[in-house]
């Protein structure tokens, strides 16, 4: 059995070691030599930005600058900014300077690297620019969710193929994003060709992820017991804080998930009952579509080709991120971005239920403890 990695001299925002992730951060440090564009992507709170950083600071060589998206606000003042952004010092004041200039409450993806490719155009070098949830960035979070995906996407593609087009500059950028829209077929489509590639971050196996709880328990103390927290949520370490606080938390965050996937559901119904397959006409019935939901979040791989209808659905749920798809060959696999959505739906399916919200939620904490 391959030992746990762990590395104690580094502490993550948990607090707690840097576990797992070896072979990740060996696949960015090719990825950001091959290509110009880096995508990590995978399920919420799983530790996308964490690997990332932990690459900066391990393995990355020459400047990196660094924008945290979700933290940069409209701000005329140079103080305001600075606290949000980690760049050399050989660039650090102009960058600052330069972003006053902009209208921030509009800042979008191609104004932040560009004004990154103008300067190294007069310092030379290289730079890797990370945009952590660059989908936050505040031009998109000005505009609504529905809108917010095609924005960002439109932003990416067309700062893919300017970078692609123009070899011989320096810049290299890593995005992290969570929302689902970016790892659907559809945006993969729209990047090939431009000099960009995705990694998929998954769930931290159960030893590693084990390790991780009893030193953030030992440290921060912790009143749900693992199995419970690891059902729930598997290998995703950004959840542990919230699901530690004990018995009244757990239970807050399994009705939130009902909801959240019962809602999601219903604007997949909705766009299914647009479609022309004959498939889809069926499931109006909702204990057929629960079904098919669960099917494709348990099936160890689907053809798009001979499984239209499961495709179509798998990127739906994709889209609404309560699934993330691993390609291999000429196959998707459609997984939970946590463990509870399956449960959920396993419940539903056998009692033939019309609705999620129709689960109760002592059934669905013995079918966690059942699973020890």
């Amino acid at each position: 059995m391959v030992g746990l990695y762990v590395d104690p001299e580094y502490k993550t925002m948990l607090g707690v070691s840097f576990y797992d992730r070896l072979r990740e951060v060996d696949r960015l440090d090719g990825l950001t030599r091959g290509y110009r564009v880096t995508i990590v992507y995978g399920p919420r709170n799983v530790g996308k930005s964490e690997l990332v950083y932990y690459w900066i600071r391990r393995r990355a060589v020459g400047r990196v600058v660094v924008f945290e998206a979700d933290r940069m606000r409209a701000s005329t003042s140079i103080k305001g900014i600075a606290r949000y952004l980690n760049a050399p010092e050989d660039v650090k004041m102009t960058l600052l300077r330069r972003l006053t200039e902009l209208v921030l409450d509009r800042l979008n993806l191609l104004d932040v690297v560009l004004l990154v490719y103008e300067l190294l155009e007069g310092i030379g070098g290289e730079v890797v620019v990370f945009l952590d949830e660059f989908h936050l960035l505040p031009k998109y979070r000005a505009i609504g969710y529905e809108d917010r995906g095609g924005e960002a996407l439109a932003d990416l593609e067309a700062l893919a193929h300017r970078l692609a087009k123009e070899p011989g500059n320096g810049v290299r950028v890593v995005l992290t994003v969570s929302e689902g829209f970016i790892a659907t077929g559809e945006v993969m489509a729209r990047l090939h060709g431009y000099s960009s590639e995705y990694m998929l971050v998954e769930h931290m196996d159960s030893r590693h992820f084990k390790a991780l709880y009893d030193e953030y328990t030992h440290k921060t103390g912790c009143n749900t017991s693992y199995d419970t927290v690891y059902n729930i949520v598997g290998g995703t370490p950004g959840y542990l804080d919230e699901l530690c606080k004990g018995e009244e938390a757990v239970a807050n965050f399994i009705t939130r998930s009902k909801n959240l996937l019962e809602n999601s559901l219903s604007n997949v119904r909705s766009t299914l009952d647009n479609l022309t397959l004959k498939e889809a006409k069926q499931l109006s019935d909702p204990i057929q579509l629960l079904r098919l939901a669960y099917e494709i979040l348990s099936s160890k791989g689907i053809k798009p080709v001979e499984e239209p209808l499961h495709y179509t659905l798998g990127q739906l749920l994709t889209i609404h991120n309560i699934a993330y798809p691993l390609y291999k060959n000429d196959t998707i696999t459609f997984k939970p971005q946590i463990p509870i959505y399956r449960i959920l739906l396993e419940i539903a399916v056998e009692k033939r239920l019309k609705s999620i919200l129709e689960v109760n939620t002592k059934n669905i904490i013995q079918a966690i403890k059942h699973r020890g």
